[in-house]
């Protein structure tokens, strides 16, 4: 409640003001401003707005006060009764003061001070993005003991980064100055939009009235004429977006977690080791994780990397375990090879550069910020070291290579790396605990850094390399906590900022940076989602004719996200030049040696002009085509007579792992129609200059390159372009050139071929149907053994426990398990156990103890622990088996395994007899981890700890094909695929935890059919394959995820949608074929088991028509059930087939004979009836024609007849003379 003695000063349209005089016993007491309701809005809006006007009004003041402006001091807030209590200020309105002094024309008052302490306040108020929103006379003050400005009533102030707003601000106080006060011209007051500064000028040096009026159009200018300052960023669309990749982090905060180039994005493929990810570029949307390349950089994780600006398949990549290699990425589908190993003083690697005018030089900075090693790649030495006396946080290169500028705490460095003495400046930088980062503004002679204060709050400076004693600029940006990346356009002089957390992009536009620098925020582009790393798409990939003057590509936690700013024009048929100056060509002028000789050579420049680039393109196939090394210059193209600099030939040793001329290639985004027609276009004149430092532009060579709607032309021929275009004797201006038109490529919605089972899930069975409670269930097995087995009557897991314990469960009794499981004791740890396909009752099992136990379980089950096996397979060599595989055909068939001390053995066994009727030895010098039968039951395949696969004839042993298997030494699984085809899958590992899929065929295995990744992960996978629908399901233990592949054309694997559950799986076991529910259209049925429970999983495809049988999936399935022959007429030789049965139920009918559904019906309908209708039009049409054609013939016989020549005409008989 407002205190009884107040009293009321005055009331405005928004407030009333009361003085206070007793309050907290200050002097003057203190000053109450209470918002009152207003009757005429709706009472729940009033109060919305009021509050929010009170506490904006009061965080105004606080915010104001911490920026060193003089304002009221705040002294309480009254909420429920909007009433602010501040400071009484002593003193008076500037308004008053002015309009005292008005008729001595303010003789008595320094107009000028007075200009520069308003000027100053308003300055510092912007530059904490406050908008006070009443800017007039009324609210500056005077204080009474030190005449400075006071700010008050932020009644309706906001926040706001937009010049327009600050613009406005100002705009507001110079009308109340030009309206209320006149004569005081000198009072008005420039604004931008980080700074504001106040420029006086004396009404006596006004001497005639033009000049008074060219000064008041001087204060009409508060807008940001850079031309980029409408520029709107946009997120792509989701269909643009790259989602569903592994997006892993970095150790270093000075990584961006992202980096491009034309053809890749590069990421840190998350999981354990050091994995990296390649995106195609060009292959956004769902799905494009599968067509990453996956590969195992470093033995420990990846903290930084960074692509060559002159070779789209060179990559730099450093590590946690102070390593730098370099990979060359193979044009076609492969994993990257590794050219280059370089070993730094560091523990971790933080940032890794390749030098901008040169790819044989890269600098690194460690962990511990003592150095930036400067690297000669083609001799793989440490050539420079830049060392400082405070840890550098970050460092960047003048874009001419020529100086190197750091950053560390409370420290900005220039230095030159080749000099005697490298240090060449040093400025104190920012002073916050937090990392800074530095970036050299292109060519120019300014540098930009982000960093804290010792309070924390985030800030921004710009310096000049010359004089390093203080900054440019210095100005705050806000008290976040997340660390600023900071990224430079060099084209459009703008800079883009993120914060890893934020979802909004900042970017800062930079003016007249070779100059006199200006810095002014564009607006701000936000996104749904969370940022943690971005990197600039190369200007050669953007979409210039849609007017894209940048694309960021936004890391977020498992999606890359296309961020598009574009500049909005009327039109865009068009290339707009004043947006788009030339920019950095692929081409590298200088060698690595040339470089540390001390040259310094700008990149070429060239530009993005489609019609340019059109031109290029078509001239250099001419000359590749045509003895001719001559060519005609660009139409209109004007030569400067500036001599040219002499551009080095860039030569590397037949040793280096480089090579300076390279061919990239660009994404093709831009508009074609622009390429359609080549029409005469000025171009700058050439420049150069050998000052490093020159403040202007320097504009190379004029060399082009593929644009937005071309790929990159190849070095030697863009060579002759350029040498031919830059001669003086062919200035003829050429003829215009039609280019022929590209096809515009459509969108593509869906697949041609789309897959039946593209949109395949997994339901998991009712509540009821699970087995609960699983007690002890031992997870202490090989990965290569399955720890659930189940056939159509029994379930089988290991029970934790002595003696070799295997629970039996009986597979119609869902629902609580007991306590304790019935088991069959196999006496000691058990190591593999496997149903017999044939025999859904017989279960086997292989211990430590050497032995193979034969266990024959009654009908429904057993109640009480069996121990008795019915048979006992043994072998007197035989030394820890391991793996057990049954006969795909025959009945009492299985295969083992074991290693028999360093001599693996593979041993066939009749079960009936008890006897190994097959021993093959001497197939594989190392551990055999996994084995598989052909589908006919006369092949049999092997992995091997030598990371090899072989295919060996099962009768006789001999070895069919062998080849190289993962590059990992960890278990593998092998599953045979196609029998006619020879096809074989292998789930294993490559290079780390990189758990990936091969398909091998066994008439080439040299090397894989396809590879496919699936994730980084170390547990084993089990593997199961349905050999009807061709999907592959795998999964590993601890995963909550079933991945599916289908084998598309026996040629790839394309993912399917993956089958997620609630918790940790241990394994599963799948059903045969006839146990699926065809009227649920249930493909597969299987039994997951989780460490307390065991979940049937129907795997299920959505129809249209389920009702009806689909034979097009449920082919005729072979009887896994009913073996073809015995064990007997196997071992003797002979080879049958497994029969074929159908699974269509008696009540259903076949989904290919059914009648077409009633919407088809009158589809059709409709479509006899339009063919009709098109029939009769069709007969009208020829009616007609035949008409025509008949009145043309009469026609041309009327035009046959004998014409009568003019003396032989009869005169009519009016025309004869009277």
């Amino acid at each position: 409640m407002r205190p009884e003695s107040a009293v009321l000063i005055k009331q405005g349209a928004e407030a009333r003001v009361f003085h206070v005089p007793s309050f907290l016993n200050l002097p003057n007491g203190c000053i109450a401003k209470e918002r009152f309701k207003k009757t005429y809005r709706h009472p729940d809006l009033d109060q919305q707005l009021t509050h929010k006007r009170v506490v904006q009004e009061a965080r105004s003041l606080v915010r104001c006060k911490k920026g060193d402006i003089d304002t009221p001091t705040l002294y309480f807030i009254d909420s429920p009764e909007a009433t602010i209590y501040m400071e009484n200020v002593i003193g008076i309105t500037v308004k008053q003061r002015l309009l005292d002094n008005q008729e001595t024309v303010y003789k008595d008052i320094d107009l000028g001070s007075l200009a520069e302490k308003i000027g100053s306040s308003l300055g510092k108020m912007h530059a904490l993005d406050i908008i006070h929103g009443d800017l007039t006379t009324s609210n500056l003050m005077l204080r009474e003991e030190n005449d400075s400005v006071v700010l008050i009533d932020f009644g309706l102030s906001f926040g706001s980064r937009l010049a327009e707003d600050k613009a406005v601000d100002l705009y507001v106080l110079e009308r109340a100055f030009s309206s209320t006060h006149p004569n005081t011209e000198q009072l008005a007051i420039q604004g931008s939009s980080s700074k504001t500064r106040t420029r006086r000028m004396s009404i006596d040096d006004c001497h005639s009235e033009n000049e008074r009026t060219k000064y008041r159009n001087m204060s009409k200018r508060f807008q940001n004429l850079n031309k980029y300052r409408n520029v709107v960023g946009k997120v792509a669309k989701k269909e643009e977006w790259y989602p569903d990749v592994q997006v892993g982090s970095s150790s270093s905060d000075a990584s961006s977690l992202i980096r491009v180039n034309h053809k890749y994005i590069a990421i840190k493929w998350a999981g354990n080791g050091g994995a990296m990810g390649l995106l195609p570029l060009d292959k956004p949307g769902k799905g494009c994780s599968s067509t990453a390349r996956v590969f195992h950089a470093h033995g420990a994780s990846v903290s930084d990397w960074d692509f060559s600006e002159f070779n789209d398949s060179l990559l730099a990549t450093g590590a946690e375990d102070s390593m730098v290699k370099l990979w060359k990425i193979p044009e076609e589908e492969g994993e990257p090879s590794c050219i280059t190993t370089l070993t730094t003083p560091s523990r971790r690697v933080d940032i890794v550069r390749f030098h901008p005018t040169t790819d044989q030089i890269m600098s690194t900075l460690g962990n511990d910020g003592k150095k930036v090693c400067i690297w000669d790649v083609e001799k793989s030495v440490n050539a420079l070291n830049v060392t400082g006396k405070t840890p550098f946080h970050s460092f960047s290169w003048k874009s001419n290579g020529s100086l190197l500028v750091t950053s560390g705490k409370g420290a900005v460095d220039v230095w030159d790396p080749r000099a005697e003495q490298p240090s060449l400046s040093s400025g104190t930088g920012h002073e916050g605990i937090k990392g800074s980062r530095v970036i050299w503004l292109g060519n120019s002679n300014h540098i930009f850094t982000v960093g804290t204060n010792k309070m924390r709050n985030r800030q921004y400076a710009l310096w000049d390399s010359r004089n390093m004693d203080k900054p440019l600029k210095m100005n705050s940006l806000d008290s976040s906590t997340g660390m600023l990346l900071p990224m430079y356009d060099e084209d459009t002089e703008t800079i883009y900022m993120i914060s890893r957390g934020d979802a909004t992009v900042h970017s800062l536009q930079i003016s007249d940076v070779y100059t006199n620098p200006t810095i002014a925020p564009n607006m701000a582009c936000g996104s749904n989602a969370t940022i943690y790393g971005a990197a600039l798409l190369p200007k050669h990939s953007l979409d210039v004719m849609h007017t894209e003057i940048a694309r960021l590509m936004a890391v977020t936690e498992n999606s890359v996200i296309p961020i598009s700013y574009q500049v909005p024009r009327k039109s865009y048929l068009d290339f707009h030049f004043d947006l788009y100056p030339d920019t950095k060509g692929t081409e590298s002028p200088l060698t690595g040696k040339e470089w540390l000789e001390g040259k310094t050579v700008d990149v070429s420049r060239v530009s993005l002009d489609p019609k340019r680039v059109a031109y290029f393109e078509k001239n250099a196939v001419q000359q590749s085509n045509s003895p001719q090394t001559n060519s005609s210059p660009l139409p209109e193209q004007k030569v400067s007579e500036t001599p040219k600099p002499e551009k080095e030939t860039a030569a590397t040793s037949p040793t280096s792992p480089i090579s300076t001329t390279t061919t990239a290639a660009a994404t093709t985004t831009a508009n074609t129609t622009a390429a359609e027609t080549v029409t005469s276009t000025p171009t700058p004149q050439l420049s150069s200059s050998n000052d490093s430092n020159e403040i202007t532009k320097q504009s190379s060579s004029s060399t082009s390159i593929k644009s937005t709607s071309s790929t990159h032309t190849n070095k030697s021929d863009e060579k002759k372009v350029n040498n031919d275009t830059t001669s003086p004797k062919q200035e003829e201006p050429v003829k215009e050139t039609v280019v022929p038109p590209v096809k515009k490529v459509l969108p593509k919605f869906g697949a041609a071929n789309a897959s039946v089972y593209k949109y395949i899930s997994g339901k998991i069975y009712h509540p009821r149907t699970h087995y609960e409670d699983l007690r002890g269930l031992s997870i202490d097995k090989s990965g290569t053994c399955d720890l659930i087995q189940a056939s159509g009557k029994l379930i089988a897991v290991p029970i934790s426990g002595p003696g070799g314990r295997i629970g039996i469960i009986d597979i119609n009794k869902p629902g609580r398990l007991p306590t304790h499981v019935p088991c069959v004791l196999c006496g000691s740890e058990v190591s593999s156990f496997k149903f017999d396909p044939f025999n859904p009752l017989r279960l086997l099992t292989v211990s430590v103890d050497n032995k193979i136990r034969v266990w024959d379980i009654p009908e429904g089950g057993i109640e009480e622990d069996m121990a008795e096996p019915t048979a006992i397979l043994d072998d007197k060599v035989m030394d820890k088996v391991h793996l057990l595989e049954f006969h795909p055909t025959s009945k009492d068939i299985v295969a083992s395994v074991s290693e028999d001390i360093g001599n693996p053995t593979i041993r066939i066994w009749n079960v009936e007899t008890k006897t190994v009727e097959i021993e093959l030895k001497g197939t594989s010098k190392d551990v055999i981890f996994g084995c598989a039968w052909s589908p006919d039951g006369t092949k049999f395949a092997i992995s091997s700890r030598d990371k090899k696969v072989r295919v060996l004839d099962a009768r006789t042993g001999d070895v069919v094909a062998v080849g190289a298997s993962h590059e990992s030494l960890r278990p593998s699984r092998l599953l045979w695929l196609d029998n006619d085809l020879g096809l074989i899958a292998s789930v294993g590992f490559g290079r780390g935890s990189a758990r990936e899929i091969l398909l091998l065929k066994i008439d080439d295995l040299s090397k894989p059919l396809a590879k496919k990744m699936i994730d980084v992960s170390p547990s084993v996978m089990s593997a199961y394959y349905d050999i009807d629908c061709k999907i592959l399901f795998v999964a590993g233990r601890g995963d909550r995820t079933i991945h599916t592949f289908e084998l598309e054309d026996y040629s790839k694997f394309t993912p399917l949608a993956k089958i997620e559950a609630g918790s940790l799986q241990q394994g599963f076991a799948f059903m045969p074929k006839m146990d699926c529910n065809v009227k649920d259209i249930e493909i597969d049925k299987f039994y997951r088991l989780t460490p307390t429970n065991i979940e049937p999983v129907g795997v299920r495809v959505p129809r249209a028509r389920p009702e009806y049988f689909q034979d097009d999936i449920f082919i005729p399935t072979l009887d896994i059930l009913n073996p073809s022959q015995s064990a007997s007429s196997w071992f003797s030789g002979k080879d049958q087939q497994l029969s074929r049965i159908s699974l269509k139920p008696d009540d259903m009918e076949l989904l290919s004979t059914a009648p077409p559904p009633a919407s088809q019906a009158q589809s059709k309908a409709k479509f006899e009836m339009g063919k009709q209708f098109v029939s009769d039009e069709q007969r009208k049409q020829e009616i007609m024609d035949r008409m025509f054609k008949n009145a043309k013939d009469v026609e041309a016989e009327v035009d046959d007849t004998p014409k009568v020549k003019p003396e032989d005409q009869e005169v009519a008989d009016d025309e004869w003379d009277d």
